[in-house]
């Protein structure tokens, strides 16, 4: 009984904490634009470009996200794809002084964490002797 209400308690805990991190993709592109715009100086343009820029990428990688059949190492590379095509577009936006700033900004940028994977539940397996287990001696 002990057990069973530690490991009830547990996964309260964790899926408090999943749900916690989580944010929309609007809040997710408006965090980046704002910070873009912080370090980049963007104009008004560049901003609202940036913005749809961002809020694609970010639809994209939250829909790929959802993917469960996804195993992590197909989530890592499709989602640096994604980024690496959403750089590229903000990129071509940019002055050349903003384009040096970009790069740095894009080489201190921290690697994205993809959250575990939920596995898929195991099938039951099939008995296969199941003609030997029904007949009687």
């Amino acid at each position: 009984m002990k057990k069973l209400f530690l490991t009830g308690i547990g996964f309260f805990l964790a899926l408090t904490l999943t749900f916690a991190q989580q944010v929309t993709p609007e809040e997710h592109a408006t965090q980046v634009t704002t910070e873009l715009t912080q370090k980049l100086s963007l104009t008004d343009e560049q901003k609202t470009a940036a913005y749809t820029i961002t809020l694609d990428q970010a639809k994209a990688e939250f829909a790929l996200l959802g993917d469960t059949n996804a195993t992590k190492e197909v989530l890592v590379e499709q989602i640096n794809k994604l980024q690496a095509e959403a750089d590229v577009k903000v990129d071509a936006l940019l002055t050349e002084d903003q384009k040096e700033l970009f790069k740095k900004v894009v080489a201190e940028r921290p690697a994205k964490v993809i959250p575990e994977v939920v596995p898929q539940p195991v099938k039951e397996e099939k008995k296969e002797n199941t003609e030997e287990t029904n007949k009687t001696p």
